[in-house]
This record gives structure tokens, sequence and C-alpha cells, in this order.
């Protein structure tokens, strides 16, 4: 049989009254279940939030990231239905309803407040303080977290239908409306009263949490930036002032410029100084000179006290005019003092460069000769050099010194270099650690504000009061139940149909036998009248003694009989069933059997073309080794005068068989019935029976098929048929084009 749509229909028409009985039983449960169903109200509240296209200070970051709007609506709406919203929720409505001194039905019906008074014991009643509906939700606040085993702890955590997180967060749904910046947020309850209320609480506690967790987020990080940028403030103070203190120490007003300025006076000194000492060193060459070409007494003469102690004063004076006109720290108030002063030695200067000539000239005088011509060059010239001598060995003199002060002063400033570029490091560091602090300090104020701008999450439709209760879907229970059933049991079916071991079909049989399925038998049954299973019969048993027909004529000795040997492996198959029906259908055929049976049942057949032969079932069939073995009484003068043998064997399993004999069989029939399993024991014998005979393969006779499996024998079943129920059966066959004719 084929699996089908046709299959199916007729599976499930076998058991209809199961099918049908099922729904109705389990939509009668239903219905009466729900007889006493409580009216369900809704309401609906819609905020706005601003997540995608709300308001926004960032003004660089103008684009839309779609990933974290999506985790904003994400962890919104996981915050409204958070265990620590609800409890607030329930805990506050429970409060609304205790401040009360009556039931108002714009806040809770008449009957639930009856009902809520009478459980609340007398120790939470005294924790309400009338008209203070705040103090009185801290004092249940208070109770509920002091242990776990008090009433309001319970009454939220339990089962509560009004106030219980249970309850509340089952009955809330949630919506985001699109891609845009609204959520719906609904609520069922029973009492129109608190289904407003709840909601109304609900908007305002998940309001008021939101704004608190993204405040408190962004505040944490003004803080942070803020203590780390007074910090960094009070590094790079310190840095500027340990700057300050080494400046002043060392008296540095621009280490960078002074450095530039000491090395430019070094090299002008340098100069300065060289030129100085070729000067000097060339004037008292002149001097030596001229002083060699005088005579003894007038070397004498020059070097006496008076002209000793004006070139001496002469020389202090120019060394001093040195100093002050060489000086290198100076202010504008020291050098117009000095410059007075040098002013008033140069006078004094000339004033000894004078009395020297006249102490030159007054030598001149006194000591005229005729010599004396040569000597007047001689002396003024040295007269000229002493005073060029005496004043490049002042200014030599000074430059020495002030060439020490220059080295002293390199000795000073080299290691303050060092020193002044690690200060400036330290100041930079902390200068850029102060800005970027500050950068960070004002990114972080600026996004405190957009998120406290869009943490402003607006309701733009209030929660209203239900009126009219949402439609009972009683009936659609009452249906789901009925197509529940009738899918269970249709499944069950099914499955059991599926997973059931026997036989049933020829298909199966050949599968499960390893052998080839030569005719099937259908079960009569009473209960399908209206089939012709005489029809049936007469067409599983001309399948049969068609086939032992062609066996006569492939038999190679024509003038013995054909041999065709029944057997099975179990007890009460049907084999006798089979071989009457045979029988009489070969005999009306005109050919003369002979049946050879262990059963004594009288099969009805008489006339000229049947005989029959009984044997004892007992160890001796092992050695039977030709069919004339079992005519012990040699009633039978001649076996070639019949055309069939039918021998019937008992069940292999529990009996004996004859082993020779079946090895000599023309054609073998294991006959087995279709509503029961091929098990272990079937298997083994059958072989057991294959290895002991060396005769043909046997074919199956499967006996007692379920009469749809006819149909793959004779086709449509002799069965009166209405024109829809043809018409059906040519839907599901899916044969929408098929006649019985060929115009």
């Amino acid at each position: 049989m084929k699996f089908n749509l046709l299959f199916f229909v007729r599976l499930l028409v076998r058991h209809i009254s199961l099918l049908v009985a099922m729904p109705i039983i389990l939509a009668a449960l239903v219905f009466f279940m729900t007889r006493d169903e409580p009216k369900i109200y809704n309401s609906k509240a819609r905020v706005y939030t601003g997540i995608a296209t709300g308001s926004n200070i960032e003004l660089e970051n103008t684009k839309i990231d779609f990933r974290a709007t999506n985790t904003a609506y994400d962890n919104l709406l996981n915050l409204i239905k958070a265990r620590t919203t609800i409890e607030i929720v329930g805990l506050k409505l429970f409060t609304q309803h205790m401040v009360l001194d009556s039931a108002d039905i714009k806040i809770i019906s008449r009957e639930k407040y009856q009902k809520l008074m009478k459980e609340v014991p007398d120790e939470v009643k005294k924790l309400v303080v009338k008209g203070d509906m705040q103090k009185t939700y801290e004092n249940f606040v208070k109770l509920k977290e002091s242990n776990h085993t008090n009433y309001l702890y319970q009454l939220i955590n339990l089962d509560h239908p009004d106030y219980s997180i249970e309850k509340i967060s089952g009955r809330v749904g949630l919506r985001r409306i699109s891609n845009s910046d609204f959520v719906d947020i609904a609520f069922e309850s029973e009492d129109p009263a608190i289904c407003q209320n709840t909601l109304l609480i609900l908007c305002e506690v998940f309001v008021q949490l939101n704004a608190d967790i993204k405040v408190n987020q962004s505040d944490a990080v003004v803080k942070y930036f803020q203590g780390q940028l007074n910090k960094s403030t009070d590094d790079l103070h310190n840095a500027e002032d340990e700057l300050l203190d080494f400046n002043r120490t060392h008296n540095i007003i621009n280490y960078y410029e002074q450095t530039k300025h000491i090395a430019a006076e070094k090299e002008e000194f340098e100069i300065k100084f060289f030129e100085v000492q070729r000067k000097f060193h060339a004037a008292k060459a002149v001097l030596t000179t001229l002083e060699s070409k005088l005579e003894t007494h007038e070397r004498k003469r020059i070097s006496s006290q008076s002209i000793m102690e004006i070139r001496k004063e002469l020389s202090t004076l120019n060394f001093e005019v040195s100093m002050k006109t060489l000086g290198l720290e100076k202010d504008s108030v020291q050098r117009q003092q000095d410059a007075k002063e040098v002013a008033r030695k140069m006078e004094r200067i000339k004033v000894l460069e004078s009395r020297l000539a006249s102490h030159i000239d007054t030598l001149y005088t006194t000591d005229y000769s005729t010599k004396s011509v040569a000597s007047t060059s001689v002396l003024a010239d040295w007269l000229q050099n002493t005073i060029e001598y005496e004043g490049y060995n002042a200014q030599l003199k000074v430059m020495e010194k002030k060439r020490l002060e220059f080295e002293k002063l390199y000795q000073e400033f080299s290691p303050l270099g060092a020193t002044m570029k690690r200060l400036e490091r330290k100041i930079d560091i902390a200068e850029r650690e102060y800005l970027s602090l500050l950068h960070s300090l004002g990114l972080a104020k600026l996004r405190q504000q957009n998120v406290e701008l869009k943490s402003n999450i607006k309701l733009t439709e209030v929660p209203f009061f239900p009126i009219n209760p949402k439609p009972s879907k009683r009936m659609l229970l009452v249906i789901v139940a009925g197509m529940v059933g009738f899918i269970l049991v249709a499944a069950t079916i099914l499955i059991l149909e599926f997973l059931d071991g026997n036989l049933n079909t020829a298909k199966r049989a050949e599968d499960k036998i390893e052998l080839k399925v030569s005719s099937i038998f259908p079960v009569i049954s009473a209960k399908q009248g209206k089939i012709d299973y005489s029809y049936l019969q007469n067409k599983a048993v001309n399948a049969i003694s068609r086939n032992i027909i062609l066996n006569q004529y492939k038999k190679e000795k024509e003038q013995e009989p054909v041999v065709n040997m029944l057997f099975s492996t179990q007890e009460n198959e049907g084999k006798t069933f089979i071989c009457k029906h045979l029988i009489a259908k070969l005999c009306e055929l005109d050919y003369i059997v002979l049946h050879i049976t262990y059963d004594e049942e009288d099969l009805g057949l008489a006339g000229e073309h049947y005989s029959k032969l009984i044997y004892e079932i007992s160890d001796q069939l092992y050695k039977i080794s030709h069919i004339k073995e079992f005519d012990r009484n040699q009633t039978i003068a001649n076996f070639n005068a019949y055309h069939f043998v039918i021998l019937e064997i008992p069940s292999i399993i529990k009996n004996p068989f004859p082993v020779k004999l079946a090895s000599t069989m023309d054609y073998t029939f294991l006959v087995t019935r279709a509503n029961r399993a091929w098990g272990d024991a079937d298997k083994n014998a059958l072989s057991l029976f294959n290895e002991a005979t060396t005769g043909p393969e046997p074919t199956i006779i499967l006996n007692g098929v379920k009469v749809l499996e006819m149909e793959t024998v004779v086709g449509d079943l002799p069965k009166k048929r209405s024109l829809i129920r043809k018409w059906v059966k040519q839907i599901v066959q899916f044969r929408f084009f098929t006649k019985k004719t060929v115009a």
C-alpha cells in the first residue's frame, strides 16, 4: 500500500469515531472550565523617547547609529519590565489603595477594596498614614525589607493578581511603533481602575528610574574628570612655582636671551681683548726701542720720581676708566653715574698728560745741547708711547679681570640650562595633561547635558480608563481545544500506524521476510457489508492458481504432477483455508488435484477431480523423501494421474517437516498472517528451512490483509459509492481528468 493522501484519509476514516469524540470532549471541557471567566479590561499609554531622532547637543555627531539606537530601546524596554521597576509599581499601587478611606471606583472597585481590607493584617494597616501616600510608602518599604516572611514581601513576590511582580510583569505589553521614537505600553486587569492606575504608576516609575540611571552615569564621569582636572591644575601650579623659584634663586629673567647676550658680549670682548693685547705689546716694544736710543743720563731723568708718580697715577686712572667703560652688568642709573665718573677721570688724565709733557719739555730745556735735536724727537715719541702703553696696560688688566668674570659666568649658567629644560618639560607635560583633561571635562559635561536632554521621556498619551472589556476568547479556546484534540488523535493514529511492527502489506512483508509475495488474501469483515468479498476472494485465489498453473508449463517432466508445498512458521496462519479455495478453483478448471494434509477437517470438496490424503505428524516426516511415502496404505495407484499435488505441512517452528522431500518440491509457498509481527523465531525457522532444503526459494502468500490493500491487485474495490465519494476520492488521488472510456 502506498502512503499517499488516500491512505491517510482512509486511515483516519477507520477511526472516525475517536476523531470525533475526542475533540468534542476537549471542547466541552474547555467550555465548562471557562464558564466563569472574568472580564478583562485593557489600557494603553504612549511615551516619546527621543532616542532615535530627538534633540542632540553634540553637533559633530549627527549620524544615527541604528545599532546603538536598538540597544538603547532594548535597555529601555528591559528597564520597564525589570523586577525592581515592577516591585516599586506593585508596592505603590498597594499604597494607593491602602490610603483610601473607602472604595473609589476611579482607583479600585468596591469588591476588590472590601476583599483587600479583609486580607490585610492589622500590623500593615497601622503603618498607613492617612493623606500622606509618600510616608505610607516609605513605611511599607521598611516593613517589606525587614524580613522575608512579612505580609508585604509575600504580597509582592507571590502570586497576588494585582500586586505581585509575576502577575504585573505578565500583563505588561511593550511595543515600539515601527522605527519611530514612540513606545506603546499596554496593561490589562480585571478592574478598569487598577488597569489605568497601574499604567500611570508604571510610567512614572520607569521614567524616573531611566533619568536616574542616565544622569548618575554622566555625573560620575563629570566628577571623575573634575577631580583629575583639579589635581592636574595643582601639578601645573607646582611646576610653574618651581620654575619661578629657580629663576629667582639664580636671578634669571630670560635664560635663553641672557645666554645669547652673554655669548655675543663674550665674542665681542675677545675681539677687543686681542686688539688691546696687540696694541699693548706693540707700545711696549716701541717704548723699549725708544728707551734704548736715549743716553744714560736721559734715561735716569725720565725715570725720576715726579715722572714715575705721574705715570703711576696715569696708569691708575686709565685702569679705573677701563673698569668703568667695560662693565658687563649695569642698569641705566649706574651707566649715567659711570659716564660722569669717566668724564671726570678723563679730564684728570688730560691734565696728567699735560704735566708729563711739561716735565719732558723742562728736561729738554735743561739738557739742551747740540745733540738735543735728535733727543727731542725720541723723547716726544717716548712720551706718546708711554701714554699709550699705560693706557693699554690698564685696559689689558681690566680685560683679564673681565675675562675671569666671563669664565665664572659661563660656569654658573652652564648647569642652569639642563635644570631649566627639565623644569620647562615638566611644565609642558602638566600643561598638556591639564588641557587634555579640560577638553575631556568639556565633552563629559556636553554629554551630560545631552543625556539629560534625551532621558527626558514624555508621556504623549495618558492611560485611559477602559469602559468596555476585551472580547472574550472563550469560543476561540473552545475551537482550539477541539482542533488540538483532533490533531492529537490524528497524530497518535499516524504514529501508531508507522510504528506498527505487523506485516500488514505485501511491500512490508517482502522487506521483513526478504521473500517475494505471490498473492494476498483479504480479511473478511461483517462491518463493511457494501464490499463484495466473494469477488475479492475469487481474485486472490485466481492470483495463486494462475501462478501454479503457469508453473506447470515450466516443469521439465510433464507426465508427473506439479507438487506445491504450503508451510508456515507459526500455527493458525490459514493454510487450510487457502488450500480449500485454491483446490476448489483448480477443480473448477478441471484439474485433478491431490491434497496431502495433516488436518482431518472436511473441506466440503467432492468429485472425481479431488482426492485427499491425511498423514500423521511425527518425527518420521524427516525421513520422507517422496510424496508416495505419505500413502502408507497405498490407496493411490497412480500419482501421475494428478495434475497438481497440494502438500500442506504443519508449522515448522513447533513441528518436524520433510527435509528431503522439500528439496524435491516444484514450488513452495510460505503462508503467513498480515496482522502479526515477523519475529526472530520466524527468521531463524525460515533460515533453517532454506538451509535444509535445496529446492526453489519459497514465495509468500499473505493472508488476512486489510481490504484496502486488495486495491494493489484488483484496482478499485467492488463497492457502491455515491457521486460525492467518487469525486472526493479522485481529488485526494489528484486524478482530476481521469475517465473510464477513451472517448
